[in-house]
Formats: structure tokens, C-alpha cells, sequence
């Protein structure tokens, strides 16, 4: 069965679930998630049926808790949607600078990972969706495998930081890098129902996904390695952020079966 270990790494409360039959002398891909890795905490039980029929690899998940997740996930400051809320802190690059320099490096040294980026996925929900997006700019050599679902794109000028603008927040410029795709493999996923009901920015939740999703596409992913599915009917929940995850986990360690069949 699997296990569970909690570690505090640089002031962040770190959830480490090793797999099914965990070898130390054995290197496993693994997974970064933000918000402790709500998505696959919801399925955990499933995923380790997955692994044990050998449907996907092996996996270590680490679930990171955020000590502020609006000032954590989010690339700069704009002002709060709505009344009484606290002003987003914008520190996703202080935030990923620790993941990178100080959080992946414990895992690295404490469990039995495979710490190349071919082999290092980083996923999140929501604001943490959005802050993994990032993270493939800040660290394209760190990550090779995304998980975004339900990213936040309708924060404020990050449409535009997507399609190539040069944004400017407080005297800030920040600027879309460079990176070359080709090795880079990114699954994303937004409900059809996302924002139905809000009269906020986040009204525009799914044109906003479809519009990212293009901007995405221009940076020179190959065709196979970028996906986007969505639900009918999914809202913003984790009771359809789970379900896509395991697609997720799917596409990107799924096994596939080779026929018994003789020609």
C-alpha cells in the first residue's frame, strides 16, 4: 500500500506519498502540487489501484501546503475581485525559487526520485494552476511534465503576459521568456460550467483557457504534447479536478498494453 510522510521544509508543510511497493534503490518520477495536492489526495485509492495493475508508472506525489496561497501563486499584485478580500501578494517567483532551490532538493536527498526534468512534473488547481504555468517560464529546465487544471487565467494581465505583451505592475516589467517547448509535455483542463455564474473576471474563465491554450500552442509545443480537455459540466471544484488529474496521470505515465496477439 502506499505511504504517507510529512516533512517541514523551509517553513512549508510538505505531504510525500511514496507508491505501492516503494524501492530505495529505484528512481521515480515525480510530481510537485501545490495546495498540499488537494486533486490527488481526493483520489488517492485510485491511484495507487493504477499503479498496482500497472495502468501508470510508478509515482511519487509531494504535496505542498501554501503558507499564503494568494501571495504564493500569484505573479504580481492586482487588486482583490472582490470586497474585504486581502490584496494578492504576487510572489509566485519568490514562492517557485523555493520549491526549486530548497523543497526539491530535500525530496531529492531524502526519497528515491528521478530529480531530471524529463521526470519532474509540477501540477496545481485553480491559483495553483496558474502559479505552474509560471513555473514553465521561471524553470523550463527544472519541469518537463505540467498539470494545469482550472488555471486562473483570468488574472489580471495574464492573458496578455501570454500572448507576448510587456506588463508592467508597480514600476515592474515582466516579460514572456523564450523556451523552447520541444521536450516539454502540458495537460490542461477547464469545466464548460467555470464562472457560469460570476459577474467577476472569472465570468470568462473558459474563453480565457481557450485563449491561453492558443497562445500556448505558438510557443513551439509539438502537437502530441499539449492537451486540453474540459467537462460539460464541470464547475470549480475538486470533484472535477480529481477526475482530471487521473487523466492527467493517464497521458502522461499511462502503460501502454502490448497485445498478446501473435500475427
Amino acid at each position: 500500500m502506499i505511504q504517507i510522510k510529512t516533512e517541514k521544509i523551509h517553513g512549508y508543510h510538505v505531504t510525500i506519498v511514496l507508491p505501492t511497493d516503494y524501492d530505495e534503490t529505484k528512481k521515480y518520477p515525480t510530481i510537485y502540487m501545490h495546495d498540499g495536492g488537494n486533486a490527488a489526495k481526493q483520489a488517492l485509492n485510485y491511484i495507487d489501484h493504477l499503479i498496482i495493475t500497472e495502468k501508470i508508472e510508478p509515482i511519487i506525489i509531494v504535496g505542498i501546503d501554501p503558507i499564503d496561497r494568494n501571495d504564493d501563486y500569484t505573479p504580481w499584485t492586482m487588486a482583490p475581485l472582490f470586497p474585504n478580500q486581502p490584496t494578492p501578494g504576487g510572489k509566485a517567483k519568490e514562492y517557485l525559487h523555493t520549491l526549486v532551490h530548497k523543497i526539491k532538493p530535500f525530496i531529492d536527498t531524502t526519497y528515491a526520485t528521478n530529480p531530471i526534468p524529463e521526470y519532474t512534473a509540477i501540477a496545481g488547481c485553480s491559483f495553483g494552476g496558474l502559479v505552474s504555468v509560471f513555473a514553465s517560464y521561471y524553470y523550463p529546465e527544472t519541469f518537463h511534465k505540467y498539470i494545469i487544471l482550472s488555471a486562473s487565467f483570468w488574472y489580471e494581465d495574464v492573458l496578455r503576459y501570454l500572448q507576448g505583451e510587456t506588463i508592467t505592475r508597480l514600476e515592474n516589467n515582466y516579460q514572456k521568456p523564450a523556451i523552447s517547448r520541444e521536450k516539454h509535455q502540458m495537460y490542461l483542463y477547464v469545466g464548460a460550467l467555470e464562472g457560469i455564474y460570476r459577474d467577476s473576471a472569472q465570468k470568462h474563465m473558459v474563453a480565457y483557457t481557450n485563449q491561453a491554450y492558443n497562445a500556448l500552442k505558438k510557443e513551439g509545443f509539438p502537437p502530441s504534447q499539449l492537451l486540453l480537455e474540459t467537462h460539460p459540466e464541470g464547475t470549480h471544484d475538486v470533484y472535477f479536478f480529481s477526475p482530471h488529474f487521473i487523466s492527467a496521470l493517464h497521458w502522461l505515465y499511462g502503460k501502454i498494453e502490448q497485445s498478446k496477439e501473435t500475427n
